[in-house]
Order: C-alpha cells, then sequence, then structure tokens
C-alpha cells in the first residue's frame, strides 16, 4: 500500500478560509451617491394631488434644469407630500426632506438639492403620472427645495 502525504492545515487556516467565504457572500456596502444641487423651473405638475391625510406618498413632477451640466434637460423629481411646506414636514421622513419651500405651482424656479437613491429612501406609495409613458428616466428623491 502506497501512502501519500497529505497536507496538513492547521486550524487557523480552516478558519480564516471559512471567513473570508462567508465574507465574500455578504453584500457590499453600497455608498449613497453625493446630492446633485440644480436650479429648475417646474414645467408640469401633472394631476391634482392627493390629500395629504390619506396615506403618506411622494408624488412626481416634471422640472427643467436653468444652467450647469444638466442645462435645459428635463428631469423627473418626486417630492414627498408636496402639499405640506417643506419646514413642517416633522414625521419619519423629517431627515430626508428640507428646504423653505411653501408650495409647489408650475413655473416657479426652485433650487433642489437630489439625490438618484428614490428606491432606498423612499418605500412608500410613489404617484407617478409618468410611469406609464417613460419608464427609463431616472427618478430623483428632492432631499431639499427652496425658492431661487
Amino acid at each position: 500500500m502506497i501512502q501519500t502525504k497529505r497536507p496538513r492545515f492547521s486550524r487557523h487556516v480552516f478558519v480564516s478560509a471559512a471567513l473570508l467565504g462567508v465574507v465574500t457572500l455578504l453584500p457590499s456596502a453600497h455608498a449613497e451617491a453625493p446630492p446633485l444641487e440644480v436650479t429648475a423651473k417646474l414645467v408640469e405638475i401633472p394631476s391634482k394631488m392627493p390629500p395629504d391625510d390619506l396615506y403618506d406618498y411622494a408624488y412626481v413632477m416634471r422640472y427643467q434644469v436653468q444652467g450647469g451640466p444638466l442645462d435645459k434637460q428635463l428631469i423627473l423629481v418626486a417630492h414627498y407630500k408636496p402639499l405640506q411646506p417643506r419646514s413642517k414636514i416633522k414625521d419619519k421622513m423629517k431627515e430626508r426632506v428640507g428646504g423653505k419651500l411653501r408650495s409647489f405651482s408650475q413655473g416657479d424656479v426652485h433650487k433642489l438639492k437630489l439625490s438618484s437613491e428614490l428606491k432606498s429612501i423612499w418605500k412608500g406609495a410613489l404617484v407617478d403620472e409618468y410611469s406609464a409613458t417613460d419608464r427609463k428616466s431616472v427618478r430623483y428623491w428632492c432631499l431639499q427645495a427652496d425658492p431661487a
């Protein structure tokens, strides 16, 4: 009978290899993209906004950017409870919604701080009248809205 030598692994090597395998299976930490700051004209509020007392929701509006790298581009922006002044939002979304804007009127120009991470910020109802005709455009979450 021929006897072959098997390599001997120490317990530490085995445990280290096992831990390495577990670590590689864990999802990688996703760093949030830095906010995008733009000045934009509110060009369309597609329909009447639902009352705030029915449920928590975000409402998507169309803006046209004025100046900067996105100059003249149309963007879609989701606003949390747009019938409330931004400074009056005091619920669980207070950390993700801010600014001095009191109301939204078509034609007004706003300074916006936006996040492209809408799905990670907002998990609730999204009133998006554009979804039937435009599924590819990014929906930005409005972190802050101020009058321009």
